[in-house]
């Protein structure tokens, strides 16, 4: 487990997930694998996501913040 300002997407493991939740209120759990079939580089921090990221029911981008779930 690393910390989430130095955690890239390689780093993601078949447990853990990636909570994006919107200022809105919407929340998504995304797990590497969904990210990478996004177009989303291995070498890519997780806390690039927020800039790149758009929110599916306002439609904003950049308001989301990220989080990890580190499973086990």
């Amino acid at each position: 487990m690393k910390a989430l300002f130095e955690a890239r997407l390689e780093d993601l493991g078949p447990s853990d997930l990636v909570k994006v939740e919107c200022g809105c209120g919407h929340s998504d759990l995304l797990t590497g694998q969904m990210l990478a079939t996004a177009g989303m580089k291995p070498y890519e921090r997780v806390l690039d996501l927020q800039r790149r990221l758009r929110c599916r029911e306002c439609d904003v981008r950049g308001r989301e913040l990220v989080s990890v779930r580190w499973g086990e």
